[in-house]
């Protein structure tokens, strides 16, 4: 069976892990400065290579602290991003966004329904505040 669409993207429904999204109290991570625009081409630039039930999936990453303290996950996969932003995962649900279990432990895909202007503005809310990455120095520092 072939996992493409017609439009070219890869499928996501039979890839999907066989997970729940984590529990409310959970911490997930973005890392950047997040603008609208921004979060629109990100959305954008993964409907153009998935689909979920053969429709473009519009979504960004995220990734959960699960399995690693949020330092280990810091330095292991935010190291390049100066700012972060830390939401739990019962603040991002207040916002009326699901998590998918893309790729692997603990990505996430954020989906989003049509990346409208008034969409991607309750996700910006959902984020919170962008805060500095602590790894970030200490990464970028070490010789």
């Amino acid at each position: 069976m072939d996992s493409k669409t017609s439009g070219g993207r890869i499928e996501q429904r039979a890839l999907l892990r066989d997970e729940q999204a984590p529990l409310g109290a959970t911490v997930v991570v973005r890392g950047g400065n997040d603008t609208q625009v921004k979060l629109r081409r990100h959305a954008e630039r993964t409907a153009r290579a998935w689909s979920l039930d053969g429709r473009p999936l519009l979504g960004i990453s995220v990734f959960a602290v699960l399995d690693m303290p949020l330092e280990k996950l810091l330095r292991q996969r935010f190291a390049n991003f100066r700012n972060i932003y830390l939401p739990t995962v019962t603040r991002r649900a207040r916002y009326g966004f699901d998590l998918l279990p893309t790729g692997q432990r603990p990505h996430f895909t954020v989906w989003l329904r049509r990346a409208s202007d008034e969409e991607l503005d309750r996700l910006l809310i959902a984020l919170g505040d962008v805060q500095p990455n602590p790894e970030y120095a200490v990464s970028r520092h070490l010789t």
